[in-house]
């Protein structure tokens, strides 16, 4: 028969190991890559799928669109407005491509990689935006960031406009507060109306720290519409890498742990 400091010997030991255990979840070097994590929808006009799996099947992509709001130095920039999820379009325009979407052919699409600001008329309002959500279950996570955006001026005719474009990374907290770890702004490198200009932005973040119901919100837009005139857009290419810089040390638990054994003895 268990003595009573056995069992509190063993249930301390237990509640360490389980604790560990939620902890070793995600090791250093773990890595999240958007295009590479890539997981189609199932039904068209769901959005079963949305949130996508990362590399180990846990959901951490979630697809949204937000409406209106200003640009970078606003008061209330347009990754901070309220979001709506996307839903599954397997068939895009009747191109055979799939999209995450705001409902059959309506903009802005999000692709493998790559999403897309239109920049005509009222659908200039609706700016996609990826976030990556701090996996469930996770406590404490130090991430780096890395990688690059890259955009390419397009459109009708393949001809794209001279707008600059403004690309976001922001950290929202549990309780909605926005924290901009990365701004730039993009200008096209050829003036008036061109085929085939492109830039890109460099992002390099480390240790971001993050705790359990935060996320990392990426996007880009163009800082004004062009009106109601031949199709212009922007494909905003987001090849970042989102990697596990620190797993948080249990050396506290084992301390609790260690309390449990000790108290235990004492009680021998």
């Amino acid at each position: 028969m268990k003595t009573p400091s056995m069992i509190l010997t063993l249930a301390a030991g237990v509640a360490l190991t389980a604790t560990q255990t939620a902890l070793a979840q995600y090791d250093t070097g773990d890595a999240w890559h958007r295009a590479s994590d890539w997981v189609p929808g199932i039904v068209p006009g769901s959005t079963v799928n949305n949130p996508g799996p990362g590399f180990d099947g846990v959901g951490v992509w979630s697809y949204e669109t937000a409406s209106g709001g200003g640009g970078l130095s606003s008061d209330t920039p347009w990754y901070a407005q309220d979001k709506t999820m996307l839903s599954w379009d397997n068939n895009w325009w009747g191109h055979g491509t799939g999209v995450w979407s705001n409902g059959n052919d309506i903009n802005p699409p999000i692709r493998q990689g790559k999403m897309t600001h239109n920049l005509v008329g009222s659908y200039y309002d609706d700016t996609p935006i990826v976030r990556w959500m701090m996996p469930a279950g996770e406590s404490e996570l130090s991430v780096d960031i890395n990688g690059q955006f890259d955009v390419l001026w397009t459109g009708h005719e393949m001809r794209g406009t001279d707008i600059d474009v403004e690309l976001v990374i922001a950290r929202e907290t549990a309780d909605g507060q926005f924290d901009v770890l990365f701004s730039d702004v993009l200008s096209k490198p050829t003036a008036g109306t061109s085929i085939g200009d492109t830039a890109s932005s460099m992002v390099d973040l480390s240790s971001i720290m993050l705790s359990e119901g935060d996320s990392i919100v990426m996007s880009g837009r163009g800082v004004s519409s062009v009106g109601w005139t031949e199709g212009r857009w922007l494909g905003i290419s987001d090849d970042l890498t989102i990697r596990v810089s620190e797993v948080p040390a249990p050396a506290s638990l084992a301390l609790l742990g260690l309390g449990g054994l000790a108290a235990a003895r004492r009680r021998r």
